[in-house]
């Protein structure tokens, strides 16, 4: 699958922020090295990677949007931006978005105060279930396939690397 990128613009549209608002979460660490590779550093040097280095970044992928969505639809469900990051902030769930070709019905249950989450695949409802029966009174359940889907049909035919390269000859 071609890698699918988007400008910070329209990347913010696709997520459901505003373009300083994504700008701003992105300062603050948003997505966290999710997806990234250490740093690479000469022997005796430094050895201090960027704790947000998406804040320099002009173009997001699929992955990186399924992420800055999920981000967004906790802090609308009351999350605080630090409680959103650190559960958006993980290499599996980055690793899962950038590895399905379609969106895969997977839920996330997050349990309060400290954002706990665990994610259950397709064929392991029966233990959401379970889980969701012992569970305290507040659980926040988010279909990762819909967030999925919904960054697939906002890109549209947009991203494609045909797109881009159309894009850059205009």
């Amino acid at each position: 699958m071609p890698h699918r990128t988007v400008t910070t613009a329209r990347a913010a549209e696709i997520v459901g922020v505003g373009y300083e608002g994504l700008r701003s979460y992105l300062k603050r660490g948003l997505g966290g090295r999710a997806g990234m590779l250490p740093g690479f550093h000469k022997p005796g040097t430094d050895i201090h990677d960027d704790p947000n280095p998406r804040a320099k970044w002009k173009r997001f992928s699929v992955p990186d949007l399924c992420l800055f969505r999920m981000a967004k639809l906790l802090i609308d469900a009351g999350f605080t931006f630090e409680a959103a990051n650190s559960v958006v902030s993980q290499q599996d769930l980055w690793s899962a978005f950038a590895h399905d070709r379609k969106p895969v019905p997977r839920l996330m249950a997050i349990w309060p105060p400290y954002g706990n989450h665990i994610i259950y695949e397709p064929d392991q409802m029966e233990l959401l279930k379970k889980a969701l029966e012992e569970a305290p009174e507040i659980v926040t359940l988010i279909n990762l396939g819909e967030v999925h889907a919904h960054v697939l049909a906002a890109l549209g035919s947009e991203g494609s690397p045909r797109a881009d390269a159309e894009q850059s000859a205009a």
